[in-house]
């Protein structure tokens, strides 16, 4: 997993202060539309007579239309995700580097946006639209090979955890545990369930850095920095050297400061910040999740400067004012930097400091993307030693849609993903309509189109040239 491969050395206010980040699952389908659109798409489009340039148009056309429909599939499939007015939910359409794209939803943009290309641009050409089918059937397998790994660095699309008994799994010992603090899939596995989610619950099976913390003292008494009460086996903490007892008091570089957060009658606010600041404190940018402002934030460098600057806000704690506290590790912990995946911690063990780092990496999981990526290589080796063999024209795809199909459906048993009627999942259903679909094609192809010659048949049998 590798969700930003390169950070460009460009500055600027709205950018991330580390540079501009270069994803890689915007890297990958970048790739897939270089490799099927503009390197092989138009050698296998002038087979069937599709004229020079039209290629990569139709490539350009389907790679639009394929993520527009993959997203919006995505946002309907979850969107208890997302916010309840159209306004919200063209917002958060561009919000790709979250995760969050369904292939058949591509399925359905890319047809939708073959059929306007065909009859608007191929039609004046008289290309054959199943030849042309059996051309770009390929290509499609080869983009779905190419873009899972996209998934895969983004670390979406897991699937399930190995169980202990089921070990070892094809690929999942190695590849299958991600760095947990940047993985989609610490929601599950680690934050407690949100409601009215549809997705299946697994939660509980580890914490989110590795490591459990003492609950939180009230705020105002004690030292509220995190407290290490247990490290779990087998994990990155443990092999570097955490133990239960640790204090932290570093993370990333920085002093572990403590947080008050503060709310309520913006008199009671107004009069609270001066009293931590006139403590030591400084005041904080404003929460990510508190989108309102109305927390304020102010941190302290030193535990006790923080328990004293809360006591001075009793009369007004006693008013009405709403205080907390929390440290800069649960803080950074909960709005991680996309990119980054090393925790460096500074602890104080019977009075002795020393450093420890780590990255926290997620249980296995069966890697379900890259099962995808090497099924889709295999069906394009298929799918070409086919090629010569076919009996009519259309049945290439034909096989894309039948091979494609049934590997999602078993794909798809392995991952965790919402399910409706017989226990089947939203893919499932969409698998078994294709495969069903993919059956009813081939009976009509094989009444309605002419048999091809016995023997080795070329892709371009039967297609007229055209000029320009």
């Amino acid at each position: 997993m590798q969700q930003v491969l390169v950070f460009l050395p460009f500055h600027a206010d709205f950018l991330d202060p580390r540079g501009l980040p270069i994803y890689g699952f915007g890297v990958m389908l970048l790739l897939t539309l270089v490799v099927t659109a503009m390197v092989w798409g138009p050698p296998r489009g002038k087979l069937v007579g599709v004229p020079d340039g039209k290629m990569l148009d139709l490539g350009i056309v389907l790679f639009a239309t394929g993520i527009a429909g993959a997203r919006v599939l995505y946002m309907i499939q979850y969107r208890d995700q997302y916010g309840p007015g159209p306004l919200d939910f063209v917002a958060q359409f561009f919000e790709f580097r979250k995760g969050g794209i369904v292939v058949y939803g591509a399925v359905v943009g890319g047809l939708l946006g073959y059929a306007a290309f065909y009859r608007l641009v191929l039609r004046r050409f008289k290309i054959s639209g199943w030849k042309l089918a059996d051309a770009v059937a390929p290509l499609i397998a080869t983009g779905l090979a190419i873009g899972r790994i996209g998934c895969y660095l983004n670390g979406c699309c897991w699937g399930q955890p190995v169980c202990a008994e089921c070990q070892p799994v094809p690929l999942s010992a190695t590849l299958g545990e991600f760095p947990l603090l940047t993985a989609h899939a610490r929601e599950q596995v680690c934050l407690p369930p949100r409601e009215g989610s549809r997705m299946p619950q697994i939660h509980g099976l580890q914490t989110s850095t590795g490591f459990s913390a003492a609950p939180r003292l009230p705020v105002g008494t004690g030292d509220q920095r995190t407290l290490v009460t247990g490290v779990e086996p087998g994990s990155a903490a443990l092999r570097a050297g955490l133990r239960s007892g640790d204090r932290i008091t570093h993370v990333n570089g920085q002093l572990n400061a403590t947080i008050v957060e503060f709310s309520g009658d913006p008199a009671l606010v107004a009069a609270a910040k001066p009293r931590l600041l006139e403590t030591r404190g400084v005041a904080l940018p404003f929460s990510p999740d508190d989108a309102n402002g109305t927390f304020h934030r102010v941190g302290f460098d030193e535990p006790e400067d923080a328990r004293v600057g809360v006591l001075r806000l009793k009369d007004l704690r006693d008013a009405g004012l709403l205080v907390y506290s929390r440290d800069r590790l649960t803080d950074l912990v909960e709005h991680w930097p996309r990119g980054e995946s090393q925790l460096t911690l500074g602890v104080v063990r019977d009075g002795v400091p020393t450093t420890i780092t780590f990255t926290p990496r997620t249980v296995s999981f069966f890697p379900t993307q890259l099962y995808e990526t090497v099924s889709m290589a295999l069906l394009v080796v298929l799918l070409l030693a086919f090629q010569p063999l076919r009996r009519h024209d259309g049945q290439m795809m034909v096989l894309l849609m039948l091979g494609y199909s049934a590997h999602r459906f078993l794909n798809e048993a392995l991952r965790i993903e919402p399910t409706y009627a017989l226990d089947l999942t939203l893919s499932q259903w969409i698998s078994l309509a294709i495969f069903a679909a993919g059956m009813l094609l081939e009976a009509y192809l094989r009444l309605t189109m002419p048999r091809l010659p016995a023997g080795l048949t070329p892709l371009s049998e039967g297609v007229t040239p055209h000029a320009g």
